[in-house]
């Protein structure tokens, strides 16, 4: 829109001639670069019209309102997002220079907004719509009018003098005289849902990520140091696909990814498959800045026990069911009789034919390839407080083992103690937090928070798997096995997902039910963060290093009479479920979820409403 000021009869008027000069489009596609088209665009059956009113009267005067509505339509058949910014400015008559917009302080046009509520400024300069257009849907205008300011002075006064004794008036030039003032408007597009919509999180980690590209991340080592936010081992944002989908995480050393929201500061670690973000929690904001480390980013600024015993492999669940602690007992030379399978009627139990029988020191490797059943009376039959699996091989002079108590065999009694009933301190701790802080749920997607308790090795695996006398294994949870030992070659593979349905924690899963959409990281998205194994590495560099221990979801491995978690710090560890360790819980927020300001920097961290 060109407003051009003329003089008539010596008082300020203004005709005003209507000019297409700032109405255009970008279209903005994930991966695309950014193409600029005219009113009406169409890629990919991808269609977009911007309808401009404006009606030129005959003249405008100071005080003058004239109608501008811009509007921006949907008439492709896929949803879109919208943001518009503007940009205004005044020309002289002959078009050869820019005027300023202010005179003798006063600012000379103004806009008049109709629709500030539909749209949201960001600290981009842009105006974000705010929902997506459907199918032939259109924006409200965020433009009314443009008033020429009543107190603007555009003309030049009358300088008369006597001449001859003769009044005489002239009227000087005026750099406004014929001036034109300009309006214009740059509208931008993007093909998706709202949770992928511009000005949103997702949309602000996934256009960096097209823009990376993919790489080849060896998981045993750390991400190197480097000036550019993507190197050879993954330092910066980086892809996962999670069952045909992408999802975008942080990896290595970075700072860009620090977020203040409900008044406490997070980091991302990732997106979902629904389109959230996947954070964890850093400590309250100083000065608007998060540089919280060591205890200051956990909860509470203390540590606390996973669980406050440590004695059964119930007590690795986030939540669990009945608590069967492993016992010991010392065979001597005792003659036993080791079996595959065991029988119940009653309270009796019968060890199968499938069997060997023979001293502990004799028959201790042997027994450990499969025959893990045994009556600690040394019969072939025996009564249920004395029918026992046994779970470490280790040691020549002591077995170790997990007493039956009443359940039929190993599987019922695992299933028994991976129910979940009872709270673990670590959730009862982070779920108490969550209400103190009163954090809204109805702003967090009910993401899945992953306790995952199936086997990768030993004799707890299964009763027909190797312990570990014979392989030097203990019995190794999957999430332990598969990012420290890995696959079949070697190959370290994390994995974000959670087949085992009492293992999702979520407040909708009634099998592995929280009380509120939060939970506690995994040891695989820490792999995928780029924290490594202490037996490789350490990294004092990564985003989520502080200087101080935290609780992971994920189990390591039964011992002889313990039970291991997961924590980081410089690396992954492991030790007791009964030892004291920060706690920093994990939050989803939405998809959809839009930033009002910052660029991620610990110093400049995205506000989220």
């Amino acid at each position: 829109m060109a407003i051009k000021l003329k003089n008539k009869k010596n008082l300020l008027t203004i005709a005003i001639a209507l000019a297409v000069v700032g109405v255009i489009g970008a279209v903005f596609a994930l991966g695309s670069d950014k193409s600029i088209f005219g009113n009406q665009f169409e890629i990919n059956n991808y269609k977009v019209a911007h309808i401009e009113e404006f009606t030129s009267p005959s003249d405008w005067k100071t005080c003058d309102e004239t109608a501008k509505t811009f509007v921006v339509k949907n008439e492709g058949n896929a949803p879109i997002a919208v943001r518009i910014k503007y940009e205004e400015y005044w020309r002289n008559a002959a078009d050869t220079d820019y005027l300023p917009s202010v005179k003798d302080g006063v600012t000379l046009a103004i806009i008049n907004f109709q629709n500030e509520t539909d749209w949201t400024l960001r600290s981009d300069g842009y105006y974000y719509y705010k929902e997506t257009l459907a199918p032939g849907a259109s924006t409200s205008s965020l433009f009314k009018s443009v008033t020429l300011n009543c107190d603007a002075n555009l003309g030049a006064d009358n300088v008369c003098s006597v001449v001859s004794g003769n009044l005489v008036c002239t009227k000087p030039n005026d750099e406004y005289e014929g001036a034109t003032y300009h309006l214009e408007i740059t509208a931008e597009t993007m093909q998706g849902d709202v949770e992928y919509g511009m000005g949103t999180l997702h949309y602000a980690i996934a256009s960096r990520a097209n823009n990376l590209g993919d790489y080849q991340i060896d998981f045993s080592r750390k991400a190197t140091i480097s000036n550019d936010v993507a190197v050879a081992n993954g330092n910066g944002i980086n892809k996962y696909t999670e069952n045909g989908v992408d999802i975008y995480y942080y990896r290595g050393q970075i700072s860009d990814n620090n977020v203040i929201w409900s008044g406490l500061c997070w980091k991302i670690m990732r997106t979902t498959a629904a389109g959230g973000i996947k954070m964890i929690y850093n400590g309250a904001p100083s000065n608007g800045q998060c540089n919280a480390t060591g205890i200051n980013a956990a909860i509470n600024n203390t540590t606390y026990a996973y669980n406050t015993t440590w004695a059964s492999p119930a007590h690795v669940g986030y939540k669990y069911g009945t608590v069967i602690n492993l016992a010991s007992m010392s065979p001597g030379t005792g003659t036993y009789t080791f079996a595959n399978e065991v029988s119940r009627d009653g309270n009796t139990y019968t060890l199968s034919e499938d069997a060997i029988s023979g001293t502990w020191a004799n028959k201790r490797v042997e027994s450990a390839a499969r025959y893990h059943y045994f009556c600690t009376n040394g019969a072939t039959s025996c009564s249920n407080t004395q029918i026992a699996y046994i779970t470490n091989y280790n040691y020549g002079g002591t077995i170790y083992y997990l007493p039956l108590n009443g359940y039929d065999d190993i599987e019922a009694a695992k299933a028994a103690m991976f129910t979940n009933t009872t709270d673990s301190n670590a959730k009862r701790v982070v779920e108490s937090w969550f209400e103190s802080k009163h954090l809204d749920d109805n702003k967090l997607e009910d993401a899945v928070f992953c306790n995952d308790r199936s086997y990768y090795s030993g004799a707890i695996k299964s009763k027909d798997s190797v312990g570990n006398g014979a392989t030097g294994f203990y019995g190794f949870y999957n999430v332990y096995g598969r990012n420290v030992y890995g696959d079949e070659n070697g190959v370290i593979k994390p994995s974000l997902e959670c087949t085992n349905s009492r293992d999702a924690f979520q407040v909708s899963n009634t099998n592995a039910e929280l009380n509120h959409k939060i939970g506690l990281p995994t040891a695989d998205e820490m792999t995928l963060a780029g924290v490594p194994w202490f037996e490789r590495q350490s990294d004092t560099q990564n985003y989520l290093y502080t200087g101080r221990y935290a609780w992971l979801a994920s189990p390591s491995y039964v011992g002889e009479d313990y039970t291991d978690m997961m924590r980081w710090n410089e690396s992954l560890h492991t030790y007791y479920a009964g030892d004291t360790e920060a706690l920093r819980p994990m939050v989803v927020l939405k998809a959809g979820t839009v930033f009002t300001s910052g660029t991620g920097l610990k110093t400049d961290p995205y506000i989220v409403e």
